[in-house]
């Protein structure tokens, strides 16, 4: 490749806290992002209590920006051999093929997926991410449970090589019938990197009043009321919450609370500092991971770091003259709580950083950088 995802995660890194990233941490990070073409959108999932240094990430697949079709394998070039030819690669090639199809089942209903790299040990030499992938809005009628479901078989039965059995199957479609009015499955999740029999399954609009029948119907078998009054607290911090769980021959017991907010930007949207103070309170968060957390968003743009900037953008910015400018977007996305029974509460903060295009001419704010956290090496 001429190009990679590191020269995205390069030019960030000043701006990447070692609070929340140490430098182990980000070396293994990009150790896997060396070999992933440089996709639009990457998530960096940072643990914010005392006790851990781990940092999964993630990157958005979507046809807006190609990125589907290079894992079709459709620009061959784009990935590396070692990639290419790795049989569970291949399968997520296979799941892009037949999503790029026209008219097919998955081009239909799937709107967009990430990949998951689980790095908290060392990196193999072909990193395996977990896959999950995104539904488009199914209307509201009968057929629209009938279409998610075969839209989930078909998805699954190319993401793992073999057919769901018998039992996930049924639990899958009891997860899906079970849901209230107003509630839907939002991603669902092959992991591909774990030894575990599962399908992750997030699903989002269960009113608090119905959560206990719900987690009751598809057999969580552990107390609610619990989990009920973590919810119920979270739900101030929010304007959006999800539920994720692991979904084998039987309902796994760990459940994330996935905590979202619509505006991106601690300087106009006080509830997440409020919310990341909430959580040093409460010993789930560090305040320097905290501080650091609070620290992320913001912009940049070829002046702020111009021995960083990768060169195909410098390439298509010359070319496009004063039409475009070249811009990182820096945003907080979300905070995961990990709720397991009988277990302390974890607490996880998700940083974005994406390349975008902006229109030069109506963007004249965008001369000046933020000042960056630190550099790490």
């Amino acid at each position: 490749m001429n190009c990679s995802l590191e020269d995205y995660l390069l030019f960030v890194a000043p701006y990447i806290s070692h609070q929340l990233v140490t430098p182990e941490a980000f070396s293994q990070i990009q150790t896997v992002a060396r070999m992933l073409p440089p996709l639009s959108e990457t998530l960096l999932e940072c643990r914010l209590g005392a006790h851990s240094s781990t940092v999964d990430f993630s990157v958005l697949v979507t046809p807006c920006d190609g990125s589907r079709e290079i894992l079709a394998g459709l620009n061959p070039a784009i990935m590396p051999d070692i990639i290419l030819t790795n049989p569970v690669w291949r399968r997520i090639r296979d799941f892009c093929i037949h999503w790029y199809e026209p008219n097919s089942l998955l081009s239909e209903n799937v709107d967009s997926a990430w990949l998951e790299f689980d790095v908290d040990a060392q990196v193999p030499k072909v990193p395996i991410p977990s896959f999950f992938f995104c539904f488009k809005n199914l209307q509201e009628e009968i057929s629209s449970t009938k279409t998610q479901r075969q839209t989930v078989e078909t998805a699954l039965s190319f993401l793992n090589g073999t057919e769901l059995s018998p039992q996930i199957k049924q639990n899958l479609a009891i997860c899906s019938d079970s849901l209230p009015v107003g509630s839907q499955i939002l991603y669902i999740g092959a992991m591909l990197s774990r030894k575990l029999e599962a399908v992750r399954v997030n699903v989002t609009g269960i009113p608090e009043e119905e959560l206990l029948a719900y987690l009751t119907k598809i057999g969580w078998k552990y107390s609610v009321s619990e989990l009920k009054e973590i919810i119920h607290i979270l739900s101030d911090f929010s304007d959006v919450i999800i539920l994720n769980f692991d979904v084998g021959n039987v309902i796994f017991p760990k459940i994330g609370i996935e905590c979202e907010l619509i505006k991106k930007d601690p300087r106009i949207e006080p509830r997440w500092q409020l919310f990341l103070d909430y959580l040093v309170e409460k010993g789930l968060c560090t305040p320097e991971k905290r501080d650091a957390f609070l620290s992320w968003s913001g912009y940049s743009h070829k002046k702020s770091h111009p021995e960083l900037w990768p060169t195909h953008l410098s390439k298509l910015s010359s070319f496009l003259g004063a039409r475009g400018s070249s811009v990182f977007f820096r945003r907080l996305n979300h905070i995961k709580i990990v709720y397991q029974p009988n277990t302390s509460l974890e607490a996880k903060g998700y940083l974005s950083f994406s390349h975008a295009w902006i229109n030069a001419r109506q963007n004249k704010d965008y001369s000046t950088a933020p000042k960056p956290l630190r550099v790490i090496n």
